[in-house]
């Protein structure tokens, strides 16, 4: 039998656990292709932290999309994407004229030309293919917005995977820039086209303070956060009637605890304890086996690269932080050379993104609450002592 876990990036679960709101806020917002002056700018932002499942919910968005006869045109936003999009774009306009009867499977294929769009069949372009254009961006997508129309379809659907940038200058936020202006126009001349992005919380929050990405301004954001304790096993539960998976209870909750509530990392404990078990049941003893394996994996490949993507002052206040949970607003000051009036913007990006989270019971105390994180920070010097105030803030016990 086939391993019910996934942990992949972005890989469809075998369960698609506790995002029913999240599809029906998809739905309202980007999937009202038919109505003249929609809500949003038919625009849906998701956001949350490495790991918690916004590239899963995309592809579940494309998928329903496909399902309603809806194109979708799928890209991550990497440095020139807009350029790709573009080719991409004129390539299946020409395509359309050349071969009129094109079924959306194929359509979806073009769409992700060059790289472009979710794994599978897919062009590739020359290198030495010119990147000039017969028509501006705004115009190609109008062009394929009126010849989807004419084959009776609903619209266009635009997908934006993982939004990220760290600061303003950043050659990927101009181009958003560039997409939003067209966006923008399309949607004032109320064509059927709606745009689903994902991305990290604080580079999404500074595309929102830019005063030139005004469709973001009016987006539906979504946002997702860490399960809880008792959520993560319910995940796993679920799972596991859905694959006829026998799970011991202790080791339900085992898996849990590791997970820190971060659904790559539910998949992920849950992989390799399968994988252990041979495919039979799965016992505590099976997942206490993979607990290394499992800490090595997702300490460097999610907790890590999240820490490599801070600015150097916000990796300096995870470093203090960790080194001294204990450290007092009025030391924390003077290791950032600052007032202690000040430190509250220092944090504020931090806690927005829930990276750190406030203590409730000790005043002007944070916790790292990213899972995880306070580990690579140490170098994985775990100090036991400490690790009891994350306990207590978020629930999730140490294994």
């Amino acid at each position: 039998m086939p391993n019910p876990f996934t942990p992949g990036f972005g890989t469809p679960p075998t369960v698609l656990y506790g995002r029913d709101t999240e599809m029906a806020l998809i739905d309202r917002t980007s999937f009202t292709l038919g109505a003249r002056r929609p809500a949003h700018s038919r625009a849906t932002i998701i956001t949350g932290n490495r790991g918690i499942g916004k590239t899963t919910l995309l592809t579940a968005t494309v998928r329903r999309a496909e399902a309603m006869g809806i194109p979708v045109l799928r890209v991550g936003a990497k440095r020139g994407f807009l350029n790709d999009v573009h080719y991409a774009v004129d390539w299946l306009i020409d395509e359309l004229h050349r071969r009129p009867n094109l079924s959306l499977a194929e359509i979806n294929i073009g769409l992700t030309a060059f790289g472009v769009g979710i794994p599978g069949a897919k062009l590739t372009r020359s290198k030495r293919a010119t990147d000039a254009h017969a028509r501006p961006f705004g115009a190609s997508i109008r062009a394929l917005i009126d010849l989807l129309l004419k084959r009776k379809m609903p619209g266009l659907m635009i997908v934006i995977d993982e939004m990220n940038f760290k600061h303003a200058r950043d050659a990927t936020l101009e181009q958003i820039i560039s997409f939003s202006s067209a966006y923008q126009s399309l949607i004032e001349d109320e064509l059927p086209v709606a745009v689903v992005l994902s991305g990290l919380p604080i580079p999404i929050e500074r595309a929102r303070r830019n005063q030139h990405i005004s469709f973001l301004t009016r987006a539906q954001e979504i946002r997702l956060d860490e399960f809880t304790y008792a959520e993560s096993m319910e995940v796993i539960r679920a799972i596991a009637r859905a694959s006829d998976t026998s799970i011991a209870e202790p080791a339900i909750e085992a898996m849990a605890a590791l997970s820190r509530g971060n659904t790559y990392m539910i998949q992920e404990i849950g992989y390799l304890a399968y994988e252990h078990a041979n495919g039979g049941p799965v016992s505590l003893e099976d997942v206490l086996a993979v607990r290394s394996a499992f800490l090595e994996t997702v300490i460097g490949s999610v907790a890590g690269v999240a820490y490599d993507e801070l600015t150097a002052k916000q990796r300096l206040i995870i470093r203090t932080i960790a080194g001294n949970p204990e450290i007092t607003p009025k030391e924390m000051a003077q290791v950032l050379n600052t007032r202690e009036t000040g430190l509250p913007a220092y944090r504020k990006d931090l806690v927005d993104a829930g990276i750190l989270v406030a203590d409730p019971g000790v005043r002007g105390r944070f916790i790292i609450a990213f899972p995880y994180m306070r580990e690579y920070a140490l170098s994985l010097e775990i100090e036991r002592a400490d690790e009891r105030a994350y306990d207590r803030v978020t629930g999730f016990p140490e294994v």
